[in-house]
């Protein structure tokens, strides 16, 4: 409690001394480790929308005055994601959530200069292969919210960024096969059932890449509420789709790092059994 007052006041001096001279005073080391500390502690409740964008404030200070700062790139581009796809209600929101994850997402990945100088001849697939395993948080999320993004805009968006996102996708499944709770698995399983027939979509790959997700990671509500989502709604099984919604909702577990993600999916599947007449 103590140390919570102190770094408030000490944000509320910057804060005052900053605006003082026009916003224009480039932050001092130890004011960017006061953003940060700040900004993780918020993080804690990203559950709470207000909690996700006062973090997400302290994390852009400090990032706008070091974007060399890999952790904070990947807190930017994953509560941005966080933002669009667990909170925003509004279509537009949403969009500019996932836009913003990809915009900082595509810059901080284009700091690899073998990655910078193959994308300039239009290689995607080859300027990825550039890319490096302490990069694989900045990759994962950046393809995820471009995936969200794309979604949210329809077929012809999905088919655009379609390359750009699954070569992404694979080059974190060559270099972190396990990263985040099953995320490679389950973002195949999400692709394989929202994917046209004549883009590749293919219901049984779909389900056994979901099934391989909940094997490597069964703490993570995010992979069960995603398959009703895309899986059971194109299937038509109304049945398993309430089933496995109330598994979420009925999962009472608190982990020790997934505690704020799975309240989030629990509120995702709470909305989804509402929706369930108009899917089905």
């Amino acid at each position: 409690m103590v140390r919570s007052i102190v770094l408030s006041m000490t944000l509320m001096l910057f804060s005052a001394s900053v605006l003082a001279q026009g916003g224009l005073l480039p932050l001092s080391e130890k004011e960017i480790e006061i953003m940060k500390t700040e900004g993780k502690r918020l993080w804690q409740k990203r559950d709470v929308k207000e909690s996700l964008e006062e973090a997400l404030s302290k994390f852009e200070l400090a990032f706008d005055a070091n974007k060399k700062d890999a952790e904070l790139a990947q807190y930017l581009i994953r509560g941005y994601y966080i933002l669009g796809d667990g909170h925003e209600e509004n279509k537009d929101l949403k969009i500019k959530a996932f836009e913003k994850a990809v915009a900082i997402g595509d810059a901080v990945l284009e700091q690899n200069e073998e990655y910078a100088k193959t994308l300039k001849k239009k290689d995607i697939e080859s300027a990825v292969e550039k890319l490096t395993v302490d990069q694989v948080p900045v990759m994962f999320w950046t393809a995820a919210s471009l995936g969200k993004f794309a979604r949210a805009n329809g077929i012809f968006s999905s088919m655009k960024h379609k390359s750009k996102i699954q070569s992404l996708v694979k080059q974190v499944e060559k270099l972190k096969p396990d990263y985040f709770h099953g995320s490679v698995p389950r973002y195949w399983g999400g692709y394989y059932a929202v994917a046209p027939g004549i883009a590749g979509g293919d219901m049984k790959k779909s389900k056994k890449y979901f099934e391989q997700s909940l094997a490597m990671a069964p703490e993570y509500l995010g992979t069960k509420v995603l398959m009703a989502d895309v899986y059971y709604t194109k299937k038509g099984d109304k049945k398993e789709f309430k089933k496995i919604l109330l598994e979420v909702i009925g999962d009472k577990s608190n982990h020790p790092e997934l505690g704020p993600d799975n309240a989030i999916e629990r509120k995702k599947a709470e909305k989804l059994l509402e929706q369930e007449d108009k899917l089905f």
